[in-house]
């Protein structure tokens, strides 16, 4: 650890961040592995752990055998002491969680936004959700807000660049709107970035050398690229938008002016639109005029041939994408995440194949890809997320709390 040109208060804060890492990757541990993992003496690890205990931030939780047989004290975060809200803003859902300091729910509810809902109305379901968990969340502490909103989000702006389907929330400052009526710790970020925290922290290792891309797929297409354990995030903190990576030049238009966008093309909706113009032709399906994009994945799965078809094709063009992805990125590990992977390993298979086609097989066999078994990775991650921020500088969050 550099700690030249350091004062004192900033290395017992950079060695309290420290502890706290270490204790949210191991869950439970002991003052003796902290010292052993960090290189810390003993002496400096005992007065940060006996300071997090007085915070609220840690607790003792028992003996547990060490190096030798030896009994040792175990303390582990004070997870479910405290609370972080999560918010997710889809094109058609606001999803709302409690979580720990873990990353786990407790609570998770969905409530559908009208297609023709305005950015005010958005405003005031996400203030109005806030306001009731604050309320009735009594025998927690509250830490913060996490928000996940959909890309291209320019993080640094606070702003949703572009949303195919809500164009008017790209003109109203949605986030700043709802710091003026929460007064609370608000962190935001691109939705798919949160998925790949999440993907990062409960499928990877924490300390992994080695690089993902993650990929979400449902109304529209978000992707991250993550090496060691650091998010990508290019200029603007939009790099891996690759929904709007053009596949085929003189292909469908897009709203973000472009043509032949892949989210054209491998989306749950674009997949349904394509769907209905062809029932005709297929007067055994079982899909309908009137049916959603989960009902058309349930018809997949159940082997339905003109959900097959659609869904199957989207499937080759994602592989199309992913081929762009390995060559330009070369991640160890490509996770395909959010509504898509509910079509399973038939889909994945589709996938695979397409992108086989298109990259040189010494390096297309050196790339893992796979689908995502996390149920609520946005509102996970980004909780974790928020997590980061409480581990940076934790005494903004528990050492106030005591004075």
């Amino acid at each position: 650890m550099n700690t030249k040109g350091r004062n004192l208060s900033d290395v017992q804060n950079m060695n309290r961040s420290l502890i706290i890492r270490i204790i949210q990757k191991k869950h439970r541990t002991t003052r003796a592995e902290i010292s052993k993992e960090t290189g810390l003496n003993k002496a400096t690890v005992t007065n940060i752990v006996s300071n997090l205990i007085s915070w609220g931030v840690i607790k003792e939780v028992g003996l547990i055998s060490g190096e030798a047989g030896r009994r040792s004290i175990a303390i582990e975060l004070a997870a479910d002491d405290y609370a972080i809200i999560g918010l997710w803003v889809t094109r058609r859902h606001l999803h709302v969680g409690i979580y720990n300091m873990y990353g786990k729910s407790s609570s998770v509810q969905s409530y559908l936004i009208g297609l023709n809902s305005q950015a005010e109305e958005l405003i005031n379901t996400i203030c109005e959700k806030v306001t009731e968990i604050k309320e009735t969340c009594t025998e927690k502490k509250i830490l913060g807000v996490a928000l996940a909103l959909p890309g291209p989000y320019i993080k640094e702006e606070e702003r949703i660049a572009l949303l195919t389907e809500r164009s008017d929330w790209q003109n109203v400052d949605i986030v700043s709107r709802i710091r003026e009526r929460i007064d609370m710790e608000i962190i935001t970020e691109h939705d798919t970035y949160a998925s790949a925290v999440a993907e990062w922290c409960f499928t990877q290792n924490y300390d992994e050398t080695s690089s993902m891309f993650c990929i979400t797929v449902s109304l529209g297409v978000g992707g991250c690229y993550v090496e060691n354990g650091r998010i990508m995030s290019g200029n603007l903190g939009v790099a891996g938008e690759i929904g709007h990576m053009s596949i085929d030049y003189n292909g469908i238009p897009c709203e973000c002016g472009n043509r032949g966008c892949l989210e054209k093309y491998c989306t749950t909706i674009a997949a349904l639109k394509k769907a209905k113009r062809l029932l005709p032709d297929y007067p055994d399906t079982c899909c309908s005029e009137n049916m959603i994009e989960s009902e058309l994945l349930d018809a997949y799965r159940k082997g339905d041939p003109l959900a097959c078809k659609v869904i199957n094709e989207a499937g080759k063009y994602l592989g199309y994408g992913i081929a762009n992805i390995i060559n330009i990125c070369n991640p160890k590990t490509i996770i395909i995440g959010d509504e898509i992977a509910r079509a399973g390993e038939p889909f994945l298979k589709v996938v695979k194949e397409s992108a086989r086609e298109r990259v040189l097989p010494i390096i297309f066999n050196e790339t893992e890809i796979q689908l995502s078994d996390l149920h609520d990775s946005v509102l996970s991650g980004v909780c974790m997320s928020f997590m980061q921020r409480v581990v940076e500088k934790p005494e903004l969050f528990f050492k106030t709390r005591m004075n």
